[in-house]
């Protein structure tokens, strides 16, 4: 049965779907970071070195400076100077602020001679080699991002550095900074810079978002980088490399320790998991799809059911048709690939993950209706159709009802059950009047059925609803794709809330 039979509403909507499609545009190949060679005899890459140059940790003085001084969720100063950075800059950044990390988090006597910092992707290793006036320097950072300022003497020591004398090298702000971050461990947060740089990051990439062109060559070059594809209407737009905002939030959560616990694990802190669904209900809602953050989420929470749901929309999305079309149809630069399956191949992951969410909560409505429509997409509509019909028993809400009932037509008529279709669809637009998909279906029905005055009079009806009056809002169909983010704002808004005080001025 062809998808326009089994589906006669789906040609309501226009299947637009205009956003980015980001994280799901890789580098393949062996394409070395700079400086990174493989062992003569083993042929194992061997990691890159960064020699650091001069003046560059004043980067990350300002980068200190300015996740203390942001207010989440605000476009201020912080953010608009973090925004500036070029996306070299970030990349340098992201090595350097993963070694000051490492140098609060490690004890006095481990003190490397080279810090060895992991892409995000975990495949390629690089080693940041700095000399010692940096090294000096990177600590006395660390000295104030740790919030040793002002631990009790004997106590004031950062990997070997004496942090007593450290307070005369640092200006003014950087020394309230480490009352901050002390007033916080004390309170039981040992994650003060950890936890705002995130916040500064990802509220760069979700409230700035032109500062995540980063115009230049789209080849993959190695070391951190990301590529962004720009769709309309199921077209390939644009494709270029991506400022790494969100890879460097994502490193620095790696780092949280939850309250009592001596060492890093995001997966049992409640911010982090605020964050990652807050964030990726963000990047649902305006259609700017990142296939790396929802699976880095779902390694960090396995079994959370908001993270498994989204992670569910997100495969559904990819297997529908304006993702489909634009891979089809894109145009990819040598060593660069999309990360996105065919149709059944996303449908399936959609599937299994739905699955899970439901064994985990049974009660969640909006998944069992999803994951019957994923199973129809799969033609298993014996089994699709059980579960639209729970979820139609189940759901209150008028527009995850009117989708319910829409995909309950579907089912019905792909069984033969024709008039159980035809009662579905008429519920459909009992909910929603205005809207042209039920009437398309209906009108399909009377069709097949031989009966042409019943085929025209449901498209009277649809070419009697006002046009002057009508919009995209009139029928849910047209926004299905971003209607499981729809908490996004609210999402984020709770997770910005408690950072927005004890801040740099």
């Amino acid at each position: 049965m062809s998808d326009q039979i089994a589906r006669p509403f789906a040609t309501a909507a226009r299947w637009m779907l205009s956003g980015v499609l980001c994280a799901g545009v890789s580098a393949v190949g062996a394409v070395p970071a700079a400086g990174q060679g493989r062992a003569p005899v083993s042929g194992a890459r061997l990691p890159a070195i960064e020699e650091v140059g001069p003046g560059r940790l004043e980067r990350l003085e300002q980068w200190l400076k300015a996740a203390a001084r942001h207010s989440p969720g605000e476009d201020d100063e912080a953010l608009t100077e973090a925004a500036s950075w070029t996306n070299a800059d970030l990349k340098k950044l992201w090595l350097d602020v993963n070694a000051l990390v490492q140098i609060i988090r490690l004890p006095p006597d481990r003190r490397p001679s080279r810090f060895t910092v992991r892409s995000a992707d975990q495949k390629r290793v690089t080693q940041v080699s700095y000399k010692p006036a940096q090294f000096r320097r990177l600590t006395i950072l660390a000295c104030s991002a740790g919030g040793n300022l002002n631990d009790p003497p004997g106590e004031r020591t950062t990997h070997g550095v004496d942090c007593i004398g450290a307070a005369d090298e640092l200006d003014a702000d950087l020394r309230r900074l480490s009352t901050l971050v002390r007033a916080a461990k004390v309170n039981g947060d040992d994650n003060y810079i950890i936890r705002r740089g995130a916040l500064l990051h990802g509220d760069v990439a979700m409230l700035a978002p032109y500062s995540m062109e980063a115009p230049g060559d789209v080849r993959p070059t190695g070391g951190l980088e990301r590529f962004r594809m720009e769709i309309s209407d199921g077209q390939e737009v644009d494709l270029r490399q991506s400022a790494v905002h969100w890879e460097v939030a994502r490193m620095l959560l790696d780092f949280v320790r939850p309250r009592g616990s001596d060492h890093a694990d995001p997966g049992h802190d409640d911010m982090v998991r605020q964050w990652y669904r807050a964030t990726a209900s963000w990047m649902q809602l305006r259609e700017d799809h990142d296939k790396v953050h929802l699976d880095r989420a779902r390694t960090i929470f396995p079994n959370d059911p908001d993270i498994l749901f989204l992670s569910a929309s997100q495969h559904e999305t990819y297997g529908g048709v304006p993702i489909q079309a634009a891979v089809r149809s894109a145009v990819l630069p040598t060593g660069v690939t999309m990360d996105v399956g065919v149709e059944r191949v996303e449908l399936r992951e959609a599937e299994g993950l739905y699955r899970r969410v439901l064994e985990l909560r049974p009660g969640h409505a909006e998944a069992r209706l999803r994951y019957g429509r994923v199973l129809g997409g799969l033609a298993k509509h014996a089994e699709a159709a059980p579960e639209l019909r729970r979820a139609v028993a189940e759901l209150t809400d008028p527009e995850q009802l009117y989708y319910a009932q829409l995909f309950l037509g579907v089912e019905e008529m792909a069984l033969g059950n024709r008039e159980a279709a035809r009662a579905a669809y008429d519920r459909a637009a009992q909910l929603f009047p205005q809207a042209q998909s039920p009437l398309l279906a209906l009108s399909e029905i009377a069709r097949r059925s031989g009966d042409r005055n019943g085929a025209l009079r449901a498209i009277d009806r649809l070419f009697t609803l006002s046009g002057a009056d009508r919009d995209e809002h009139d029928d849910p169909w047209w926004w299905y794709y971003t209607e499981q983010a729809r908490d996004a704002e609210d999402l984020l808004e709770a997770m910005w809330l408690p950072y927005r005080t004890d801040r740099l001025p």
